[in-house]
């Protein structure tokens, strides 16, 4: 392992940087993080208000040091760091083709629309660079001449909408969804007009040379930088094994920004999946595409489609009982081939031949998707790998069944860090008690250069932990109504301005019956509305309070007096009712390791870290942090919470978190 403190010489050789990458005016004369984010460097004196700061500097020279020496890296970079500088700063030295991978898509246009052309200006740096989304976020032609076929969308309301978006396709360059502010977020319009990978045509497509997401890959081919997600990018790194399909173009370095969420993204998209919604949308694409050809001629496909969805039906019934979520062990597998699996399967096969022999080409390209289709479901039902789990997932869409790697770090191996030259993660939250051990271990790294540089935010001072020890454990069944009541006595003290983060729904919806009358302030929940308007609202109304779980433990950024204080009902464990946690579990203990100290308390400390991290967004920031479970204070584990924090002033009075409002 290299550490933080390994020395480099700050600077690209002359066969490793760019050829564009001269000091503007100053022939032949290379430029170094040095010459860029050091004190008296061009971002100190062309920007206003930059400040120097070593952890940048260092940061970046260690990615360099990565870079160089072909070593993957491994970067904490608390709060205020500035760690997307520390990472574009050598990406861009370097002139290697580089993929950004990002958590959330507020951070991938941050870095294509703010940050690298920052860069750029106050530098003179030049590099190209492209944002890819996912196929959903682009408009596809032939769904879009598809739709407005439709003679129901010929009247004057359908006439204005095409008029209005054939003016944008008229001048857009990618067909991005996101240049449509008018379009709603929740809009099922889209879903009309945009395809999936299951869906895309492919070379068969009568619009293939125009379509806007094949222009969007032309160009990323010639990019230097392509930032993408998370999403996106496991997804595609699964194709790029048959060497088939693939969306990104082949790259040399990969930078993982928000690197704590990899391992559950990369599990998603490293197994296999299908839901019904697949086969609803195969379905409903046929039978669109069957209306442009005679009635008489639609009776085959007509007949084995109606019989297709009963039996699609029949498999969501199957699970229309019990948990939303759940594994699925060898007879049930067992009695899903069978039937309804069977069923499927015979009419999959008949009519992929039936398109297969069909006069109508445009329906053709069907005949491949059935055959895939059976193929995918043939491959989930099958009796499971040990270490793989398979499992459902109930919603109000439908239903989808996953087989999923319990470890990813063999495929993480094979697919990523054999086949490119420098892996770099980082996030303000990768450490556990100050070590990478549990990163490196789920994600499969060995030698790594490690990094963790401390926010330079003065937590003593602007944070303060409240841990009450007189509540209840949070397994007492009076836990909810306690803390009811103790939030309303912080709420009180706080003037609302809070943000009260639950593990389970179950506590949420006490908690919000019991205080929703006894607070002078507007209350918000998550669920209530679109996760986005209900941030938009709890900014605004800055003594406003929001109860939520989930999502918005992470990715919530609300700089300013209205987030004042942080709420956490209970140590951030996650549920050992959810399949692929407990199958995770036993895996460990099945090899004679310690899951709870290995696996549930790391998870635990990196969420909570991330809840602390909604706290203080920017340095003026101030307030309380809350932490309703005095088992960080009675148990054993409890000192690993408590050390892998900043360094915060701790109480137990709740009137001391009045005295920190008033001084």
């Amino acid at each position: 392992m290299n550490n933080c403190r390994a020395g480099i010489n700050g600077f690209f050789h002359v066969d490793e940087i760019h050829s564009e990458n001269y000091i503007l005016g100053m022939t032949k004369t290379f430029l170094t993080t040095q010459d860029i984010l050091g004190p008296d460097g061009l971002l100190a004196r062309s920007l206003k208000g930059f400040e120097f700061r070593p952890s940048q500097l260092e940061m970046a020279q260690q990615i360099e040091q990565a870079l160089l020496t072909k070593t993957p890296a491994l970067v904490e970079a608390g709060t205020g760091t500035g760690k997307t500088f520390g990472y574009l700063v050598p990406l861009i030295l370097c002139g290697k083709k580089a993929v950004i991978s990002t958590g959330t898509k507020n951070l991938q246009e941050q870095v294509y629309f703010k940050d690298i052309p920052l860069l750029e200006t106050a530098t003179g740096l030049k590099t190209s660079a492209m944002m890819m989304k996912g196929r959903k976020n682009y408009l596809c032609l032939h769904r879009y001449h598809q739709f407005f076929a439709q003679d129901s969308l010929l009247e004057n309301r359908g006439k204005l909408l095409k008029k209005r978006l054939q003016a944008w396709i008229n001048e857009t360059r990618f067909g991005d969804r996101a240049e449509l502010p008018w379009l709603a977020d929740d809009t099922s319009l889209w879903d009309d007009l945009s395809c999936s990978s299951d869906q895309c045509l492919g070379t068969t497509c009568l619009y293939f040379e125009d379509c806007f997401h094949n222009k969007l890959r032309r160009e990323a081919a010639r990019a230097k930088i392509i930032i993408v997600n998370h999403h996106l990018f496991f997804a595609d790194l699964k194709i790029k094994r048959t060497g088939f399909g693939e969306v990104i173009p082949r790259f040399q370095v990969a930078v993982f920004d928000e690197a704590h969420n990899v391992e559950e993204i990369a599990t998603d998209y490293l197994g296999e999946s299908i839901s019904t919604n697949q086969f609803s949308e195969f379905a409903g694409d046929l039978e669109k595409e069957m209306k442009s050809i005679p009635r008489g001629e639609r009776a085959p496909f007509e007949a084995g489609l109606a019989a297709l969805k009963t039996q699609v039906e029949h498999l969501k019934l199957r699970f229309d009982s019990g948990e939303d979520r759940g594994r699925m062990d060898a007879l049930v597998l067992q009695e899903l081939r069978e039937r309804p699996g069977n069923e499927i399967k015979t009419l999959l096969t008949a009519l992929a031949k039936d398109l297969d022999e069909s006069s109508f080409k445009e329906l053709q390209p069907y005949a491949m998707r059935a055959r895939e289709l059976n193929q995918q479901f043939a491959m989930i039902l099958e009796p499971g790998d040990p270490d793989w789990l398979t499992w459902y997932e109930r919603r109000k869409t439908g239903l989808t069944i996953h087989t999923s790697p319990l470890d990813i770090s063999e495929k993480l191996k094979n697919l990523l860090y054999e086949q490119v030259e420098t892996v770099v993660f980082t996030s303000a939250t990768l450490s556990t008690n100050n070590t990478f051990e549990y990163a490196k271990g789920r994600l499969g790294l060995d030698e790594t250069i490690e990094c963790i540089y401390p926010s330079h935010f003065d937590f003593r001072s602007r944070v303060f932990l409240y841990i009450p020890g007189d509540l209840p454990l949070p397994s007492a069944p009076h836990f909810p109504a306690a803390i009811a009541k103790r939030i309303l006595a912080i709420l009180k003290r706080t003037k609302g301005r809070a943000l009260v983060l639950f593990t389970s729904y179950h506590n949420l919806n006490i908690v919000h019956t019991i205080i929703k009358d006894k607070i002078p302030y507007v209350l918000h929940r998550q669920g209530d509305a679109p996760r986005s308007l209900l941030l938009d609202a709890f900014r605004e109304n800055i003594h406003s309070v929001l109860l939520a779980t989930g999502s918005f433990w992470q990715g919530v950024d609300v700089p300013g007096e209205a987030l004042s204080c942080v709420i956490v009902d209970k140590l951030p464990f996650d549920s050992p009712g959810d399949p692929l946690v407990a199958a995770r579990i036993d895996s460990i203990k099945s090899r004679g390791g310690n899951s709870f100290f290995e696996y549930q308390v790391p998870s635990a400390i990196i969420s909570l870290k991330q809840g602390l991290g909604r706290l203080i967004r920017k340095a003026t920031d101030r307030g309380v942090l809350s932490i309703l479970d005095k088992r960080i204070l009675e148990s054993r584990y409890g000192k690993l919470f408590l050390e892998s924090l900043p360094e915060i002033p701790v109480t137990h009075q709740l009137d001391d978190i009045s005295r920190f409002f008033q001084h």
